[in-house]
């Protein structure tokens, strides 16, 4: 008697054609389905940087560049990015070539969700224009940012997970892993927005593995297992090559301290991080509740990166910040939440474009002058993205809203991959509310993102192949 896992296979034809218990390539075949969306990805990529190269920068982004080209390398910005620039320098031009390699990652993972999309071709290349070319994230694609690189592992995780519904294979699911890990190296904050995915990953397992169908303590196992594996290797890079350790919390610590301060007309930062004669006079001239960049310009708040401040200043400075909300809870919260209102677009008239988008290039220590070249084109799109950075285009509520809908919907339907992408995009916003310097509308990229890749998948869901009980991948 044939059993229901083989009764369900014969609905997917593609989905496995023969289980065995070797990890073997994943089975993508370069049929028209798969290459007409990579093309169009690749032609998408190309068309983007002809018209943007070398791309903007940042002081952010400068200062990656300038770690990359001396080898001064420091974990105030990811240090897997400043690797992969490195290595990009020794083959491509540089800084053209490391843009170009944002870029090819980024659409190559658009792709890879296409591909694995239940629809025909035609609609296949329609995604991939519709997630890549999405108003906002189009946007900032031109900019050198760990944001973008750290939403391009992301893509690559959801579509690994994709197609491993569709041709179930522990390499698919070795490759999520490995692109989480990316993605979790790439920002602080989006091990949160991995957590979702790994339970869509579990999830997955489940349905594979008897074991982990009928025993709970087995899945959270793992899950630990998983996460654990995802967190090491999004380590690993700040350990495999010399890092100078810099501080960054503090500039977080004495925003939020100076914020209060000003609340509550009462000092709360401590003597040796002010500067001489700073009061809270002078922490209300500079203070923006939408940045924290003004406050350390004129020298009031006594911090820079390279400052020497002993370990007991450090540690004093250290209970002052994590003690204030329990000190004074509602001063605090109101910057937090004013902090987050901006951060979500509820201000922005009041906000500057440059906290959406930063068009331009930064010149930083020695590093070679660099000029995006003329071209009407892009001076239309660009003019048009500043037009539209107040509208709904670019409010990170909207955003929300709709991916709280999507997520509902998604786990009311039973739909795991557009309710795992949904998730994900609204748990890696939640850290930000209590630890985000400013309202950095690229925070916020990967929601922006994740609702129109949910909405697809709710709209074309993937089914999952199953196996026979017997049967292992």
């Amino acid at each position: 008697m044939r059993s229901a896992g083989y009764k369900a296979l014969r609905h997917y034809p593609h989905s496995l054609s023969r289980v065995d218990m070797n990890i073997r390539l994943p089975p993508f075949s370069l049929r028209l389905g798969e290459t007409a969306p990579l093309a169009t990805a690749l032609l998408a990529a190309a068309f983007v940087f002809w018209l943007y190269q070398p791309g903007y920068y940042s002081f952010d982004s400068a200062h990656q560049w300038w770690m990359a080209r001396t080898g001064a390398l420091e974990d105030s910005h990811p240090v897997v990015m400043a690797l992969i620039w490195q290595a990009s320098r020794a083959v491509l031009p540089d800084p053209a070539g490391f843009f170009a390699l944002q870029l090819l990652m980024l659409w190559s993972g658009v792709a890879l969700v296409a591909t694995a999309l239940p629809v025909r071709t035609f609609w296949r290349c329609v995604a991939v224009l519709t997630l890549g070319a999405w108003p906002p994230f189009l946007a900032l694609q031109p900019h050198i940012w760990k944001d973008v690189w750290m939403v391009s592992a992301f893509f690559w995780a959801v579509g690994a997970l994709l197609h491993d519904m569709r041709n179930p294979n522990h390499a698919w699911r070795v490759l999520a892993i490995i692109a989480l890990s990316f993605a979790a190296a790439f920002r602080f904050n989006a091990i949160f927005g991995v957590l979702p995915l790994l339970l869509w990953l579990v999830q997955r397992e489940s349905q594979l593995r008897p074991a982990l169908r009928v025993n709970r303590w087995a899945r959270a196992g793992f899950f630990a297992g998983a996460l654990s594996a995802v967190g090491f290797l999004a380590m690993l890079p700040a350990y495999v090559v010399p890092v100078k350790r810099v501080h960054v919390w503090p500039v977080i610590a004495l925003w939020d301290l100076a914020a209060v301060s000003i609340q509550t007309g009462q000092q709360q930062i401590p003597a040796p991080f002010l500067g001489r004669g700073a009061g809270i006079a002078e922490l209300a001239r500079d203070f923006r509740p939408d940045s924290n960049v003004p406050s350390f310009q004129s020298g009031a708040i006594h911090y820079w990166f390279e400052a020497d401040f002993n370990n007991a200043e450090r540690a004093r400075l250290w209970k002052a910040w994590w003690t204030l909300p329990l000190r004074e809870p509602k001063a605090w919260l109101a910057h937090r939440l004013r902090l987050f209102a901006y951060l979500l677009g509820l201000h922005q008239a009041e906000q500057p474009d440059t906290l959406v988008l930063m068009y331009g290039v930064v010149q930083l220590n020695d590093n070679p002058t660099l000029q995006v070249s003329a071209h009407p084109w892009r001076e239309s799109l660009d003019a048009l993205w500043h037009r539209c950075v107040d509208t709904l285009l670019f409010a990170g509520w909207a955003y929300a809203l709709a991916a709280i809908v999507l997520l509902l919907v998604a786990v009311a339907r039973r739909c795991h991959a557009a309710a795992a992408v949904a998730a994900s995009g609204l748990t890696m916003v939640l850290p930000l509310f209590v630890l985000a310097p400013s309202s950095e509308f690229r925070y916020l990229l990967w929601l922006v993102v994740s609702v129109p890749l949910a909405a697809m998948l709710l709209r074309w869901p993937a089914h999952a192949a199953t196996m026979a009980p017997n049967e292992h991948p």
